[in-house]
């Protein structure tokens, strides 16, 4: 006979269920311009079964190896994750100082501007801009099936539009993803050692500086932006897998 504990068990399993779900059309509605929105259908999906082991009290009827072998498997798995998480977290507000040049990371260009994520990285361009009238910079990135124009084209006309001289501004507009966005970068500065300042979102500036790092440049701080609160979850669930996934396939330093 299942008693309270289990009914409380499966309740919570539940609730949290739809949370997930929720939260996942939440993101998809925001329409940031991928699909790892769906990593929140899974999880709200396996809260379900989790709900229905224990309904069925499925747990204890397990063999012991099976259930010492998930425990460690889920152990292992937090371990990395919250390792990963207090990293990213350790690097939310760089602000690396005056530079030569400034990188502005893309992100969507959509038909009526950047998205919230890039806007928030050309407000914080636009004041450091503004506050260091010497330093050039480069908006980087290129275009996207669902993007109207290069996301570099893009970044450039909001700076423009909001004070910044357009021979400050230099283009580079064939990246598809952050390690070619520092790459491409290196190849317009004076040489690898100039002093660079790379802006983006304070959740991703873990990741940048470490692909940076990687790939070569001698003298690079960051600055961190700001990003949307109710989206951070999503966020920094998405680096930790990018950052996971760019330290296996040797494209970031562990810094």
């Amino acid at each position: 006979m299942i008693g309270m504990w289990h009914w409380i068990r499966m309740t919570i399993w539940i609730v949290l269920g739809l949370l997930g779900m929720w939260y996942g059309l939440y993101v998809r509605n925001a329409g940031a311009g991928n699909k790892f929105y769906r990593i929140w259908f899974v999880i709200g999906i396996a809260l379900f079964g989790l709900a229905a082991m224990a309904h069925w009290q499925v747990w204890g009827k397990l063999p012991k190896g099976v259930r010492i072998s998930a425990i460690v498997v889920i152990a292992i798995g937090f371990a990395v994750y919250m390792t990963i998480l207090v990293r990213i977290l350790a690097q939310f507000h760089e602000d690396g100082g005056e530079a030569e040049y400034l990188i502005v990371l893309g992100a969507q260009v959509r038909e009526d501007g950047p998205s919230v994520v890039l806007t928030y990285r050309l407000e914080k361009a636009a004041e450091y801009l503004a506050k260091h009238p010497k330093t050039k910079c480069i908006v980087s990135g290129g275009q996207g099936p669902n993007e109207p124009t290069s996301e570099a084209v893009g970044m450039r006309d909001y700076l423009t539009a909001h004070g910044v001289d357009a021979s400050r501004i230099i283009l580079e507009d064939k990246s598809t993803d952050t390690s070619e966005n520092l790459k491409y970068c290196l190849e317009l500065l004076p040489s690898a050692d100039t002093r660079v300042a790379v802006i983006t979102n304070n959740f991703h500036m873990y990741r940048a500086l470490g692909i940076a790092q990687k790939c070569g440049y001698g003298d690079v701080v960051g600055v961190g932006a700001d990003s949307k609160l109710s989206y951070l979850p999503h966020n920094l669930t998405r680096e930790v897998v990018g950052v996971l996934k760019d330290i296996l396939m040797g494209n970031m330093k562990i810094h």
